[in-house]
């Protein structure tokens, strides 16, 4: 009796976890969670130079995207020293900047300074990274773009948060932090 109790509270735990996800084309296997949020699901899209979308969410607002792609480019350095990952961010923020001329949200305010490298420590690759504020009209989402090259692919996290929600810049420097050691695969 106790062995198909015991059988049976494995298989209860096996179905309600979240499996981890592998993503082969930087030989790197995220966990179910980081930080504080959780493994929602992974996107591949239709054409391969667009690569995948990887989805974690907070129990509260924070969503945290990873997208994996070359961008159809057969050379990305590893890391963020390289003229091609510039100019590709320089990129990513044009179209964040187009987001309210294309009527997908109201408005786009960049926080002063501009992009920024992070300086980490520890284990992992550091990100160009950039702040700034979407207006969606009913709310405003502080939200976040990390971007570094890893195994020939850009890798790529998009960070959002109510902007009144204190905790969440907390929230998305963790996840950033975790996805570090993740991308990295450091040893704690």
């Amino acid at each position: 009796m106790y062995r198909y109790l015991f059988s049976f509270a494995l298989f209860c735990a096996a179905t309600n976890a979240v499996a981890s996800v592998y993503e082969n084309s930087i030989n790197v296997t995220f966990p179910d969670k980081v930080a504080t949020l959780t493994f929602s699901e992974k996107k591949e899209f239709p054409k391969k130079e667009l690569g995948v979308n990887i989805r974690y969410q907070s129990s509260g607002p924070v969503i945290g995207s990873i997208y994996i792609y070359n961008a159809g480019l057969g050379q990305i350095p590893t890391g963020v020293g390289s003229p091609i990952v510039h100019k590709h961010f320089a990129q990513v923020i044009d179209e964040v900047k187009q987001l309210a001329a294309m009527g997908q949200v109201k408005a786009v305010n960049m926080a002063v300074g501009g992009s920024t490298i992070s300086s980490l420590k520890g284990c992992g690759p550091q990100f160009m990274w950039r702040a700034y504020e979407l207006d969606m009209g009913d709310k405003v989402l502080s939200s976040y773009t990390y971007l570094t090259g890893l195994n020939n692919n850009f890798v790529k996290l998009r960070m959002s948060h109510l902007k009144t929600d204190v905790q969440g810049k907390r929230d998305v420097e963790q996840f950033v932090e975790g996805i570090r050691k993740v991308l990295g695969n450091c040893k704690d």
